[in-house]
């Protein structure tokens, strides 16, 4: 009896330790994919730990966990920053991405159920209403609603883990291309591309206006990449 007590005793413990760290691991992550952190930004675990009202141990722990995502460097001596990856790395990035995106385009063209279908094109048309306004935060967001909804009706889970795992590494860039006033205007007339494709239920075209958008998208990340200095 006394070695269950232990067992059980030790449980709630570890579980709220990870509990805490997994929390902490997706405020920081949050903080990056939304820019308050940007690429080569330095993390200070001092800093995070005041800041999110914890000791420094989750902090450690999260930031480990985020560098396994490729989302966080860390560096003996140096500390943690935030990923800035190389042209190459860039470039690998979105040819991954745009395939993923572009399956997941085709899949969502066969597989939406109407309600699934439905939401896309609100998705759509929210954004359309957003392109011309000054709020680029909110069409940001709504981008990304509208992106998620066509990955949420690809109807394939294992798919949409691997394309918000790349695109969270991505984030950072596609957040500062969005923001640019032209690409807002060139994003919407590719968004009706595959719209009107995903409503046709047209798998190959849906498939191939996801791709282009997305290479599009690689194209201005680059210039951006070069911007900055990377």
């Amino acid at each position: 009896m006394s070695g269950n007590s232990a067992k059980t005793t030790d449980k709630p413990e570890s579980i709220l330790r990870k509990t805490l760290s997994a929390t902490v691991e997706s405020d920081i992550e949050q903080r990056i994919v939304e820019g308050v952190y940007g690429p080569g930004d330095r993390l200070d675990e001092e800093e995070l730990s005041a800041k999110l009202g914890v000791s420094r141990t989750p902090v450690r722990e999260a930031l480990r966990k985020l560098a396994a995502h490729g989302l966080v460097t860390i560096r003996p001596r140096a500390g943690a920053t935030v990923a800035r990856p190389s042209m190459a790395e860039i470039i690998d990035l979105f040819e991954v991405v745009s395939e993923l995106e572009a399956f997941a385009a085709r899949l969502a063209a066969h597989r939406a159920t109407d309600t699934q279908m439905r939401a896309i094109q609100q998705a759509y048309k929210a954004c359309g209403k957003l392109a011309a306004s000054k709020d680029a935060q909110a069409y940001f967001d709504a981008n990304r609603i509208f992106h998620g909804a066509i990955w949420a009706a690809a109807n394939n889970p294992a798919l949409t883990e691997q394309i918000m795992s790349v695109d969270k590494r991505l984030a950072p860039y596609r957040r500062q291309i969005t923001f640019h006033p032209t690409r807002k205007q060139d994003s919407e007339s590719e968004h009706d591309q595959i719209a009107q494709a995903l409503a046709a239920r047209q798998q190959d075209v849906a498939e191939r206006a996801m791709r282009d958008h997305v290479m599009i998208l690689s194209d201005d990340a680059l210039q951006l990449a070069r911007d900055l200095r990377i």
